[in-house]
């Protein structure tokens, strides 16, 4: 569904063509950007409900919040891509907003995990691996969520998207490396 919204380079020659893609960068950008974080929500929502036996109306419910928040995604897209010259307090809203729609995402995600293991919904799943998903669904609500105050101060507020993870991985790797003892 978001490649519908993409726009269609036209041209009579490859130049033209390219001219039209460079034109239109910011929608190409804004498109992978929102495939990945889609990509990722639907990966973790997997590999929460693989171990599921049995759903409630609650699991439903935060299911259907989660599925909100993924169809609101190219609206979310759209924002980011709009055109004009946005002044520091749109481009924090529109930047925001899309923060706050990945950020609710991992919410959901966070809420299904907790209420699946509090009435028992995964008998079979085993603890890492649950440990492991509640780790996972906190990275990007600290990415997303820290970037949205952010947002009125700055236009770079989107780079706490792509290094909260980094950070986050690389302390995770120095944690877990064995010590070299003597």
């Amino acid at each position: 569904m978001l490649a519908i919204e993409l726009p269609v380079p036209e041209g009579n020659t490859v130049h033209q063509l390219w001219l039209q893609v460079r034109h239109n960068d910011g929608h190409y950008v804004a498109f992978l950007i929102s495939f990945v974080a889609i990509a990722a929500a639907w990966s973790s929502h997997h590999n929460l409900f693989r171990y599921v036996k049995r759903t409630d109306a609650r699991l439903r419910e935060l299911n259907l919040a989660w599925l909100f928040t993924i169809v609101v995604i190219p609206f979310a897209t759209k924002l980011l891509t709009a055109s004009g010259s946005p002044t520091l307090d749109t481009h924090a809203l529109r930047f925001g907003f899309y923060a706050l729609i990945q950020m609710l995402e991992s919410v959901a995600q966070f809420a299904m995990l907790k209420h699946i293991s509090a009435r028992g919904q995964a008998p079979d799943a085993p603890r890492p691996a649950v440990n492991n998903m509640g780790r996972q669904a906190w990275i990007p609500m600290a990415a997303f969520g820290l970037s949205i105050p952010f947002f009125f101060v700055t236009t770079y507020a989107w780079v706490f998207w792509f290094a909260v993870p980094l950070v986050v991985g690389r302390l995770r790797e120095l944690h877990h490396r064995p010590c070299n003892r003597r």
